[in-house]
């Protein structure tokens, strides 16, 4: 039996790595964040939270402590200092071969203990082994990890050493913004699978099947085109999208006569694109087709409006009018989209036809969902590249109506 363990631990410490991007990548996106390191005036960085780790060294997990007992709080970090292009990741000792084979990290430290006094005296020694003993620290305050506990910890810590302390929050998430050629490539496959997913539903979809049934089947479609589970849930809703499509699906059975979204997304090794379609079970009413019809029309707007350069303000006027033309109390938006890991798949950035006042330009590299709602819903994945605005779904934007007998 011993033979076996060891044997087994020997086969896993040989299995290579499986990262989605090369280290040239990853290497780009380090010299990226020092740069915004250096204009915000921090020395050190502390990245706790599960997507900005993954973004910037690949480490991908399903248990980060999260909202667990308190005999298992949350002890990792990633460590960027601004003059040094070696990065320190501290995590369980246990995780030392998931962190090998999901990410870049060459300078690891595994904590045996899972108590927060251990975590923080050991992040401690790693800092001062290396002189950086002085200077401001930026942690992310606006993420969930580590819970309120353990960042109050890491900051008395810091602050028992005469670290100056920042939040830096914004700091790892601008520099994520607007993505790389080969993250938008990561997207587009993240889109095809969306849809190959609402087109499964689609096909499969009848009269009498629960929501419930209808999320499996989403799921199943999208998961075969090559798609991975997402951040959040993926609601296959009856009813008005607000407030039914912030909830779960449910075992309500979907009738003749019925309308529902499908309000999903699809994920590749954790980057995200977006898709909603409604749905009518049966033969639509003329109001909902009207409708369809209108918020379909949006995204004409946004194509034919948006380019690198113009400012979003810009964007947002051209949108409020064309819903104010076609007569209906309409709106349009987004947020960006990329690497996210659960509990959301919402980026930071957010812009809205509502905002009048805003002084945020297009930029080209940006990545968002584009919601278009007049009561119904459509929602596609835009890429702001150099040429305008690109839709990434070929769903067609129209009514996907489930035939009965």
């Amino acid at each position: 039996m011993t033979d076996f363990i060891r044997l087994e631990e020997e086969r896993l410490a040989q299995r290579p790595a499986e990262l989605p991007f090369s280290r040239e990548e990853y290497a780009a996106r380090l010299a990226l964040l020092r740069t915004r390191m250096a204009e915000s005036g921090l020395d050190i960085l502390l990245i706790t939270s599960p997507d900005g780790m993954c973004w910037l060294h690949g480490y991908d997990a399903r248990w980060y402590r999260s909202h667990s007992s308190t005999c298992f709080p949350p002890t990792h970090c990633t460590v960027v200092h601004v003059d040094h292009d070696r990065i320190l990741l501290i995590e369980v000792a246990e995780h030392e071969q998931l962190v090998r084979l999901t990410s870049c990290v060459d300078d690891f430290r595994g904590i045996p203990e899972t108590d927060l006094d251990g975590f923080t005296d050991l992040l401690a020694a790693e800092l001062a082994a290396r002189g950086w003993t002085r200077g401001t620290v930026g942690v992310e305050r606006w993420s969930a990890l580590p819970n309120p506990a353990g960042l109050a910890a890491i900051e008395a810590m810091l602050t028992t050493r005469g670290y100056g302390l920042a939040d830096a929050t914004t700091v790892i998430r601008r520099a994520r913004r607007i993505k790389s050629t080969a993250e938008i490539t990561m997207i587009e496959h993240a889109q095809a699978a969306c849809d190959a997913g609402i087109t499964e539903l689609h096909r499969q979809a009848y009269p009498g099947m629960t929501e419930l049934e209808a999320w499996n089947t989403y799921m199943t479609g999208m998961i075969a085109a090559g798609g991975e589970p997402t951040a959040m849930h993926e609601t296959i809703a009856v009813g008005p999208p607000m407030p039914m499509l912030h909830g779960v699906s449910t075992r309500r059975k979907i009738q003749r006569g019925d309308y529902f979204h499908a309000d999903v997304a699809g994920a590749v090794h954790r980057y995200h694109a977006r898709g909603t379609r409604p749905f009518f079970v049966g033969e639509p009413p003329p109001w909902f087709t009207d409708l369809a019809k209108v918020i379909a029309g949006a995204h004409d707007v946004l194509t034919a409006t948006a380019r690198p350069g113009l400012p979003f303000r810009d964007l947002h006027r051209a949108l409020r009018e064309y819903f104010a033309e076609a007569g209906v109390d309409g709106w349009a938006g987004g947020y960006e989209l990329g690497v996210s890991l659960p509990p959301d798949w919402v980026g930071e950035f957010v812009w809205s036809s509502s905002d009048e006042d805003t002084e945020d330009v297009i930029e080209a590299g940006l990545v968002t969902n584009f919601e278009s709602v007049a009561f119904l819903a459509m929602v596609d994945t835009v890429v702001f590249d150099r040429d305008g605005a690109r839709l990434l779904s070929t769903l067609p934007r129209e009514v996907m109506i489930v035939e009965v007998a």
